[in-house]
C-alpha cells in the first residue's frame, strides 16, 4: 500500500498503522527513528491522528518534528 509522508511516497504493507509509514519515512532519509514516539501526526487536513490508527485510512500523512533544545 502507498501513500504520501510529508510528501513522500511510502510503500507499507497492507494493515499497517500510521506509526510503521512514519518509522519508513524516517528509515528512507536516514533520520533517527526514536523520533516517531515523540512526534505529532497529521492528516491531509490538519486533524491530529494516533500512531496506531491504520494507515488505511490515510492516503497523506504530515509531521513535524519535535523541537530539541537547540531550536
Amino acid at each position: 500500500m502507498k501513500l504520501k509522508v510529508n510528501r513522500k511516497t511510502v510503500t507499507v504493507f497492507e494493515g499497517a498503522e500510521v506509526r510503521y509509514a512514519v518509522l519508513t519515512y524516517l528509515a528512507l532519509k536516514a533520520m533517527d527513528v526514536r523520533l516517531a514516539d515523540s512526534m505529532t501526526v497529521y492528516d491531509r487536513w490538519g486533524h491530529e491522528i494516533d500512531l496506531g490508527a491504520p494507515a488505511s485510512q490515510y492516503e497523506v500523512i504530515k509531521f513535524k518534528l519535535p523541537k530539541t533544545k537547540d531550536q
